[in-house]
């Protein structure tokens, strides 16, 4: 009897054995859509920056390289995140875009003046004219690319004018008889000063023309009140009756950049002392300083090759004149047709410069080269037994292409990366001469650089 006990109680606890797995695996599937039911709640209020999935698993080398994200998500991010350098870029080309219009305003004796533009041609008429005689003052503001044509024409009481950096053209009679204009200042990025712009501008006693400057009209300040003349390194002629007749303009510096003086250029400049011509400068025209009876002396540069007739016309107290060899050659038996009314004029041969070079040798360390290019001051590569009269000019006339010359003065540059070796460099030299000295000719001299 006690062993059928024994019996049944051990098929008891195997059967009972046997079952646990299947009511462990039934808990866990009782637990299962708790735990779903969690994750489809948070996953809203997470949808920006999504929950880490943990798996114990390796993802797959398609999941490495396009791994899944909420749609909505992506799409939010081809919206709203714009890299720093485009929106920097848009932000550029909009205010580009967004040129201000063109507009005028006047307060009772100011004329302002704006817009991103040119302005509009006034040859026939502006829109201020029934008050002309009331500007006192013009405010042209940045944007503004022109001064049209008879803008201020006869403004007679206008006193100042403000131009800004941006105008590039004034055009014909701009400032045409504002006989009260005194202050105006020609921005240095003008190109083009028009016919009569500044003409019968009687109270404008000094004016800088700027080297930007390529072209200026007929007469252009005729007539005004200028004392004194500064023009920028750059101008190429002076045109036709350019300074005519202002007669309180006492001296004058005329740049080597201008080739040409033109007509009438200083006609009845009464006042005239002194006119400083450079070398560069190959042509004046007739009747280019007629009257002007208070000049004493001048000097025509070597470069000069044509005088016209009448140049010098009734400069009554002209006593020296400086002429190069090679003028005083071609314009000999001439002189009473240059100088008419010049009766105490004497031609005076300019005096030879006495310029004189010679090259020498320099170093340079290869290891710097190998960095940035290195530069040698003329001194460095030149030896000047006589710097002679007037400014020095270099040009460089054979050798390596690493190796330049500054036309200005003479600094000589070793341009980065050049090969080690032994560099000799024909460079030339000359001097321009001044108001009793002729230019020299060119000498060429050979320079020698070691780049160890």
């Amino acid at each position: 009897m006690k062993l059928k006990r024994l019996a049944a109680m051990f098929v008891a606890v195997a059967m009972s054995v046997t079952m646990l797995p299947a009511l462990a695996l039934a808990d866990e599937n009782e637990a299962a859509p708790e735990e779903t039911a969690k994750v489809e709640n948070t996953e809203p209020e997470k949808k920006e920056e999504p929950e880490k999935k943990e798996n114990s698993e390796a993802p797959s080398e398609t999941e490495k390289a396009e791994p899944e994200e909420p749609a909505g998500k992506a799409e939010a991010s081809e919206e709203n995140v714009v890299p720093e350098e485009t929106a920097s870029a848009a932000a550029k080309d909009a205010k580009k875009a967004k040129k201000q219009p063109y507009k005028w305003s006047w307060d009772g004796t100011t004329l302002t003046i704006s817009g991103d533009c040119s302005m509009p041609d006034y040859s026939k008429g502006a829109p201020w004219d029934d008050f002309r005689d009331s500007i006192k003052k013009v405010v042209i503001k940045k944007g503004i690319t022109s001064v049209s044509k008879n803008a201020f024409a006869k403004c007679e009481n206008l006193t100042e004018a403000s131009l800004p950096s941006t105008i590039k053209k004034i055009a014909d009679e701009a400032f045409y008889d504002c006989i009260s204009l005194s202050k105006v200042s020609i921005p240095s990025g003008v190109t083009s000063i028009g016919q009569d712009a500044f003409r019968f501008c009687k109270s404008l006693t000094n004016i800088t023309i700027p080297g930007s400057v390529k072209t200026m009209g007929l007469w252009v300040f005729a007539n005004s009140g200028l004392k004194s003349v500064t023009i920028g390194n750059g101008v190429t002629e002076l045109n036709k009756g350019a300074f005519y007749c202002c007669d309180k303009l006492e001296s004058i510096s005329i740049p080597g950049s201008v080739t040409s003086i033109g007509e009438k250029a200083f006609d009845s400049c009464e006042k005239l002392q002194s006119v400083k011509l450079n070398y560069g400068l190959k042509s004046i025209g007739t009747m280019a300083f007629l009257g002007c009876e208070s000049l004493a002396s001048i000097s025509l540069p070597s470069s000069v090759n044509t005088i016209e007739d009448a140049a010098f016309q009734d400069c009554s107290n002209l006593l020296c004149v400086y002429f190069s060899e090679s003028l005083m050659a071609k314009y000999a038996g001439k002189m009473s047709d240059l100088f008419p009314g010049c009766s105490n004029m004497s031609p005076l041969l300019l005096e030879t410069n006495t310029l004189a070079v010679k090259g020498k040798k320099a170093k340079v360390k290869y290891k710097k080269t190998k960095k940035k290019s290195q530069s040698l001051a003329a001194g460095k590569v030149i030896i000047f037994t006589d710097r002679g009269q007037g400014t020095l000019r270099f040009g460089k006339v054979k050798g390596n292409k690493k190796i330049t010359i500054n036309k200005s003065n003479g600094t000589v540059t070793v341009k980065k990366k050049i090969k080690k070796g032994t560099y000799k460099v024909k460079v030339k030299v000359m001097a321009t001469g001044s108001t009793t000295y002729s230019a020299s000719n060119w000498k060429t001299v050979t320079i020698t650089i070691k780049v160890k």
